[in-house]
């Protein structure tokens, strides 16, 4: 068994989408909330839910262009394409799979997560350019893999030339039908086996404690013995490449390195990126921008790194000038830090 960061693991080998998620290569494109499956366990937030509404990241989109120009901030090697269930729109799906192959061209490597797939579907996204397809078969089906529809599907998509992969979260009591599940996937063919850590969101959190499952720790959003049940299938299947992906993962290292590539492209001169990615400024809210601008350059930060945020409301300047600011009661100055995203969410606000 091979460890890597965030407490994650796997046997066999690691798919070429896990490797460059890791690295932060991937944008993740969001193509619609809608699916038909209704998992217990379904993390989406209520604004995405359900909802037909797309995303680059964290920015919302409406076409081709935004998305290639999100993958152009966070310089990505690749997109990995969710929902929703992206192949109940499969032809939106391809038309952005082969915009994105368009403009970054064959090595831009596209995944994609789907719970379902008809054949013209899955055809018509590897004819788009699709390079490798992660089916995520209901639970109650787990155990019954040979006489469900993902046969065909999985047969379809090793026709067409791509990786395919199974991809569910890892569920504590439910390990015998992971078991077959596993068993069913090296049989036939399958690639990859990824295993997720169950999480808790804000959203599914009283089904998942209606089901009978526990936060991990005080700390922690993972469901108790959840990571434990992945680990002992990716030991019981140390032949083949089987994944398990924990939370800390997904937000300690595949986020931050992708927050960490943004940054680097977005941030101005009077900006400070932080080992997570983060950036700190220091910031003026004023209606009178004018005013506040007068007052920077009088205190001796140059022009070049003043920044007038109208979207915002305020002006921006580095944060390690605060300390040499004139005195005043004419303005409300702070330090934040944000993450480097389309909604510039913020982390801390200090008041000096």
């Amino acid at each position: 068994m091979n460890k890597i960061s965030g407490g994650s693991s796997y046997s066999g080998r690691l798919s070429i989408g896990c490797s460059m998620c890791a690295r932060g290569e991937k944008m993740v494109l969001f193509i619609s909330g809608i699916c038909d499956a209704k998992c217990f366990y379904c993390p989406l937030s209520e604004n995405r839910k359900m909802n037909d509404v797309m995303y680059a990241d964290e920015m919302p989109i409406s076409e081709v262009g935004d998305a290639i120009l999100e993958a152009g901030l966070i310089r990505a090697s690749g997109t990995g394409i969710t929902g929703g269930d992206p192949m109940k729109f499969y032809q939106r799906t391809s038309e952005y799979i082969k915009a994105l192959k368009d403009e970054y061209g064959e090595g831009h490597h596209i995944h994609l997560y789907t719970i379902s797939g008809s054949e013209p579907g899955i055809r018509a996204v590897a004819k788009a350019g699709l390079d490798e397809i992660r089916f995520h078969p209901p639970e109650e089906i787990w155990g019954i893999m040979d006489r469900s529809a993902f046969k065909d599907r999985i047969k379809w998509a090793k026709e067409e030339g791509m990786d395919v992969a199974i991809e569910v979260p890892s569920l504590p009591g439910r390990e015998a039908e992971m078991e077959k599940l596993l068993d069913f996937a090296s049989r036939v063919g399958v690639d990859y086996v990824n295993l997720n850590e169950l999480e808790f969101s804000e959203t599914n959190y009283r089904s998942l404690l209606g089901h009978g499952y526990m936060v991990r720790g005080e700390t922690a959003s993972g469901a108790k013995g959840s990571r434990e049940a992945a680990i002992e299938m990716v030991r019981k299947f140390s032949g083949y490449s089987v994944h398990y992906c924990s939370a800390s993962f997904k937000d300690g290292v595949q986020l931050r390195n992708r927050l960490k590539r943004r940054a680097k492209s977005i941030a101005r001169n009077a900006d400070f990126i932080t080992k997570d990615g983060t950036i700190i400024k220091g910031i003026i809210e004023a209606e009178d921008k004018e005013a506040a601008v007068s007052f920077l350059l009088t205190s001796g930060v140059d022009h070049s790194q003043i920044f007038v945020n109208s979207k915002k409301n305020r002006v921006e300047f580095p944060a390690w000038m605060i300390d040499s600011l004139r005195k005043t009661d004419n303005f409300e100055i702070y330090q934040v830090e944000e993450y480097p995203t389309w909604d510039a969410i913020e982390v801390e606000r200090v008041k000096i």
